[in-house]
């Protein structure tokens, strides 16, 4: 009976012939479930392992419902196989990150990414493994025979494209990273050698991007003008985000509350970054929450 052969590189036991058995296995059991009998079969040939999957009965549907499924095999196949080798070539290659830990770092980045252009895609409900399988099942039409590996290197030109750029993206993510853990290790160094000027500072975090610095007696906090070290290393065009940061670091305090209602902005994990021991978030204190209901009322 005529079949479609599937093509891996590596032996019966390689990780690429277990990792594309496991896939077919799934997908027949599926289709045997839902009454479409079909059989796999596979014999090794030099270094390559190779699948032969065939219905049982002849017909259309049956022979469309199998191309689907392969399809849907292979697919899963290159996203988990070929898709992270391509990606550690490229970061290799073209970025020359040749240490382990920095090239998953990178790949992390990298997934990230993948999965964010997913979710925006024009059609998000056919995710990039559908589209893949919907074109490989295309191929199986006229095609009885494919090498995986062959086929992701010379009939997926685009998508290589695709995963070049994704690249790029993350190596720049990483870069950036990289630049603002440096930036953050700086400023802990700076809070660690300059001695306290005041005992306490409240911090209330009332929207988003607003911030109140108030003294222990609940005055406003005088913020002299920050020293020269401390305007070198804040941007001259700073946020207020990064004034916030600067304020702290000019007033020197042996200790921070912070009052906030928005602990996973980003500002605030960088504030809990550089002071570490010397900040505590409230956890809800009567003057927090007569402060936010004074502010709700202005």
């Amino acid at each position: 009976m005529i079949g479609y052969q599937i093509s891996v590189p590596g032996g019966c036991s390689s990780a690429e012939a277990n990792r594309m058995r496991r896939s077919l296995r799934n997908r027949i059991r599926e289709m045997e479930q839902k009454g479409l009998t079909c059989c796999l079969e596979e014999r090794e040939e030099g270094n390559r392992t190779i699948f032969c999957c065939f219905n049982r009965k002849l017909g259309k549907q049956r022979e469309r419902g199998l191309r689907q499924n392969l399809g849907a095999a292979i697919a899963e196949y290159i996203c988990d196989v070929d898709e992270p080798q391509m990606i550690r070539r490229i970061i290799s290659r073209d970025y020359h990150y040749r240490n382990p830990e920095e090239s998953r770092e990178i790949q992390r980045y990298a997934y990230y990414l993948l999965e964010d252009s997913d979710a925006e895609a024009e059609e998000p409900h056919l995710r990039r493994k559908d589209r893949m399988a919907k074109q490989i099942s295309y191929y199986l039409l006229k095609n009885r025979f494919l090498a995986v590996d062959g086929y992701f290197l010379f009939r997926m030109k685009r998508y290589q494209q695709v995963l070049a750029k994704l690249v790029e993206h993350a190596v720049d993510e990483y870069r950036l990273d990289q630049e603002y853990q440096e930036f953050i290790q700086l400023l802990k160094y700076f809070v660690t050698v300059q001695r306290p000027k005041v005992s306490l500072v409240h911090v209330f975090h009332t929207r988003k991007r607003q911030f109140h610095l108030l003294s222990a007696d609940g005055t406003p906090l005088q913020i002299k003008e920050a020293d020269d070290s401390i305007q070198e290393m804040m941007d001259p065009g700073m946020s207020q985000e990064d004034r916030i940061v600067s304020n702290l670091l000019t007033a020197s305090p042996e200790r921070v509350v912070l009052h906030t209602g928005y602990p996973e902005e980003n500002v605030i994990r960088t504030l809990l970054q550089i002071f570490e021991d010397r900040i505590e978030v409230c956890e809800g204190c009567s003057r927090c929450r007569s402060f936010h209901h004074f502010k709700e009322d202005l």
